[in-house]
């Protein structure tokens, strides 16, 4: 994976990323820097392709060139990280395809018994990768399992890679596995009816390459769960409710939180939905 989008080049690799490429293609003379993801301990970068994308950044924030980013955190963490250069760091927030809207509760149901069997779910939009922290994730869904025994699923919706096999041999044996719904959306309107059917999007992972489905999230109407300092809650704010990725005790609370509150989850509806116009 390539951090930074120069010119045309929108790599496949990016899943999630593909409503952005042509907002890229229009503007050549820009960078874009999505996140600092290869210096991350979760990293599955190898020595030469860190080093690679170190390099990529060093030289185009040392450069004349107009740096984009995503978000305010990726700005402030990009200055940390190279305190010497004078880039001046224009913050675009991502545009979200207007496919993206609240639908009423039939067209809801039938999305769940097409999917679930009629079985409410939370869901996961993004890769099947070891930094979305998915198996923490799981950790967590089995602290609300045990508490709450209700027959809510988890749908863990995104591509798979050789990077995703470790996860998938522990999925096997997990307890809950019956529970646990490994899908792909085909296209753009089948993943706008899965998320708008959703109880609350899970997002435990906090690099910004990964998509920006909180930002879809809210504009369907649906409660955002995702990672606390990050840009995720910087996108989030109010309409999030936010936990440490690195705790599956932090997940699990906040998924019984999320599932008992049922106001607090109406009001954190209509504030993203109020965010995502």
């Amino acid at each position: 994976m390539s951090n930074v989008y120069y010119k045309t080049a929108v790599p496949k690799a990016f899943e999630g990323m593909t409503e952005l490429a042509d907002d890229l293609q229009r503007f050549p003379e820009k960078v874009f820097v999505f996140d600092c993801y290869h210096l991350s301990e979760d990293s599955t970068l190898n020595f030469f392709e860190t080093l690679k994308e170190k390099n990529w950044l060093k030289k185009h924030l040392s450069s004349q060139r107009q740096v984009v980013v995503f978000s305010q955190y990726t700005a402030t963490l990009l200055k940390k990280i190279y305190p010497h250069s004078n880039t001046v760091f224009e913050v675009q927030r991502p545009l979200i395809d207007s496919a993206y809207q609240p639908t009423d509760e039939h067209t809801r149901d039938v999305t769940c018994y097409r999917i679930t069997n009629g079985e409410s779910y939370f869901l996961y939009r993004g890769p099947i990768h070891p930094a979305a922290e998915l198996k923490n994730l799981l950790k967590g869904f089995s602290i609300f399992k045990k508490k709450i025994g209700s027959n809510m699923k988890l749908i863990l919706c995104g591509t798979q890679s050789k990077y995703s096999q470790s996860f998938l041999l522990e999925l096997e044996t997990y307890k809950y596995k019956n529970d646990i719904l490994l899908i792909d959306a085909t296209n753009k309107e089948e993943e706008a009816a899965i998320l708008s059917a959703a109880y609350a999007l899970i997002h435990p992972c906090r690099w910004e390459r990964f998509g920006f489905s909180v930002l879809k999230a809210m504009k369907a109407g649906v409660p955002v769960l995702t990672v606390n300092d990050s840009s995720m809650a910087e996108f989030t704010e109010m309409a999030g409710m936010y936990f440490n990725e690195k705790d599956p005790a932090d997940i699990g609370d906040k998924l019984i939180r999320i599932y008992k509150d049922e106001q607090m989850r109406t009001e954190m509806i209509g504030t993203g939905l109020l965010k995502g116009l």
